[in-house]
């Protein structure tokens, strides 16, 4: 039997680990609330166009709000991502944008800012949040 060979990892080695988890964990516990409240966001713009296949661009801006809003009561979704919402009417469709930034600190000076950019075209109805304000300007 040779004494010589290590058996585990050594202290050292321990130590690296257990910070490695630690700040996974505190970039999931700090990052994981803004990463739901934007699913929500979407699943909100994808119910509304669900919910209106054939008048969406006919809905008045505050009856927009107010089918969002119900929304993000039930999922609790507060905010500015609640309150970051920009509709813009053109002749045949209407863009309802909910774009907005949050800064979170995490820590001591070190802040982390989220961008999330999520666009409903009325025209476009099924690709909800994949296309771009850019792409929906084009046509």
């Amino acid at each position: 039997m040779n004494k010589n060979k290590q058996l585990g990892m050594n202290s050292l080695l321990l130590l690296f680990v257990l910070a490695s988890f630690g700040f996974f964990l505190t970039c999931f516990y700090k990052l994981g609330p803004v990463y739901l409240d934007n699913y929500y966001i979407v699943e909100a713009l994808q119910s509304l166009a669900e919910g209106h296949p054939d008048d969406l661009k006919d809905l008045s801006k505050d009856t927009i709000r107010q089918e969002l809003d119900k929304f993000y009561t039930i999922n609790n979704v507060r905010g500015e991502a609640a309150k970051a919402l920009a509709v813009e009417r053109k002749q045949d469709r209407t863009i309802i944008t909910v774009a907005y930034e949050t800064r979170i600190p995490f820590a001591r000076n070190i802040d982390l800012v989220l961008k999330f950019n999520n666009v409903l075209d009325s025209s476009q109805p099924d690709k909800c949040c994949s296309i771009s304000e850019k792409d929906s300007a084009k046509k």
